[in-house]
């Protein structure tokens, strides 16, 4: 977020990450990254030497570019830790939804399985495993 080129390069990156998998296999957020650096360490009116309105208009734009691209918008700080567990948990959740929505989809077996161990299970048609 502090870098205004990288943005730039999204659009670019996402086609390539695009070119490389299948239609649809991938979930698209566009993560503005070194949010302190737009208004918490710097004072809450400075962005550098940008005014509150100019940071404003970084995050607008961003949300903008995220909307364009049909991508999740999350601003994060790694040096506050301001929205980082909450977007990787985001992303963990919708990994996992996928995982086991596709599972249930292939009908393999009377119960899912969730990693090497059996702490969450899904029946189908009332069906127990033992």
């Amino acid at each position: 977020m502090s870098q205004p080129v990288s943005p730039l390069h999204s659009r670019q990156w996402l086609e390539d990450a695009l070119r490389e998998n299948e239609p649809g296999s991938c979930f698209v957020f566009l993560v503005g990254t070194k949010k302190d650096l737009l208004a918490g360490q710097l004072g809450q009116e400075g962005c550098f030497s940008q005014s509150g309105a100019a940071c404003e208009q970084v995050e607008v734009e961003a949300v903008r570019l995220a909307n364009e691209m049909q991508a999740e918008y999350w601003s994060v700080s790694a040096k506050t830790g301001e929205n980082v567990k909450a977007f990787f948990s985001r992303v963990a959740a919708l990994a996992f939804e996928r995982s086991v929505l596709q599972d249930l989809v292939r009908g393999s077996s009377a119960w899912l399985q969730v990693g090497d161990g059996d702490l969450i299970r899904a029946y189908r048609n009332g069906e127990k495993s033992t």
